[in-house]
């Protein structure tokens, strides 16, 4: 299930009432939980509908960096950020064509607009087959560091999680649906997005996944 559900998160159009995500990673080990998948989505500061097509992490961390009116030199980026040189060039490449960055005459860097700088959104997925009081356990841990928890399980085993319904709309965790046969992916409820619970949490796992070979 898990290979096939990989497919459906790694699809072009992403998954339905989603869409496409900016990162999407396996098995990560977070200090709450292993979910099976956890995935990235980039969304404005200003406009919390708009989705910034910024892939990784790298991208992300250099828009928090900048500014609009006060450019910030390559070096600069270089030692206030964890990353190679390398990375920092090429995201900042992808970024500038992107038109959400512009390198000054001095060869600094700045945002493009100031609404670009943005925030990262954390979809975790626990896949299930059976034992839905583990599943929304899990599920709650995902809560620490998680923007969205969603647990995905066959065709005909949501009618399994009735009990929990209470539970799972209290912690703002999500139900769907995933037709293995097909690859159909399908929100049986969606939940809200809601705030983590524990930023310290959900700075671990960024960088877990930071250290984490990527999905895509």
């Amino acid at each position: 299930m898990a290979d096939a559900f990989q497919k459906a998160l790694q699809s072009p159009e992403g998954l339905p009432d989603v869409g496409v995500f900016d990162a999407i990673y396996r098995e990560v080990s977070c200090r709450q939980g292993r979910p099976d998948f956890i995935a990235l989505r980039y969304g404005s500061c200003v406009d919390q509908h708009e989705h910034l097509n910024v892939p990784g992490l790298v991208g992300p961390s250099i828009l928090n960096k900048l500014k609009l009116k006060a450019p910030r030199t390559f070096e600069y980026l270089v030692e206030s950020m964890e990353f190679t040189r390398d990375s920092i060039r090429k995201s900042l490449r992808q970024l500038i064509e992107k038109g959400y960055v512009e390198q000054t005459e001095s060869g600094a860097y700045r945002l493009a607009l100031g609404h670009y700088e943005c925030k990262p959104e954390i979809w975790s997925f626990e896949l299930k087959l059976n034992n839905p009081k583990k599943a929304v356990f899990q599920a709650q841990q995902s809560r620490a560091f998680a923007e969205r928890a969603i647990i995905v399980v066959p065709p005909g085993q949501e009618k399994n999680y009735e009990r929990f319904r209470q539970s799972m709309s209290r912690w703002q965790i999500g139900l769907a649906t995933f037709d293995l046969a097909i690859g159909a992916f399908r929100f049986v409820r969606k939940g809200r997005k809601a705030q983590a619970l524990s930023r310290t949490y959900q700075l671990y796992a960024l960088a877990q996944m930071q250290a984490h070979g990527k999905v895509i």
